[in-house]
């Protein structure tokens, strides 16, 4: 009986001192269709989300004909600039934790335009 109560009490404690890993999420970009529709509207994906530091983003795609890249600031995002950035990827299927709060920028470098494979979050 005490293991059990002392494993509840650590789980508690867990909860108020970590509390984006206890309740960290996982979503997929674009939800079903993934990442790689230039008919996925993600500026209105994301505006259904919440997001929070510790969460992973998922994003699924076809490597042959798109990428990801995380823009710096907004400038280099509004330009469609992937340099400098924080990352590119090119796996087909990448998870990003996001780290720390603030705002992230994401795009295809071969299909970013204003309506296209775009979108910024914010993260609380």
């Amino acid at each position: 009986m005490a293991r059990y109560s002392t494993a509840s009490l650590g789980l508690v404690i867990a909860f108020f001192v970590f509390p984006s890993m206890v309740l960290s999420a996982q979503y997929w970009v674009g939800g079903g269709d993934g990442w790689g529709s230039w008919e996925e509207d993600y500026m209105k994906w994301a505006a259904g989300e919440t997001f929070h530091v510790g969460d992973v983003l998922i994003f699924s795609y076809d490597a042959k004909i798109h990428n990801l890249v995380v823009a710096a600031n907004s400038d280099l995002y509004e330009q469609c600039n992937y340099t400098p950035n924080l990352g590119v990827y090119q796996s087909g299927i990448d998870s990003l934790t996001l780290p720390v709060a603030g705002t992230y920028y994401f795009f295809c470098s071969y299909h970013c335009h204003p309506f296209a494979m775009k979108f910024y979050i914010n993260v609380t």
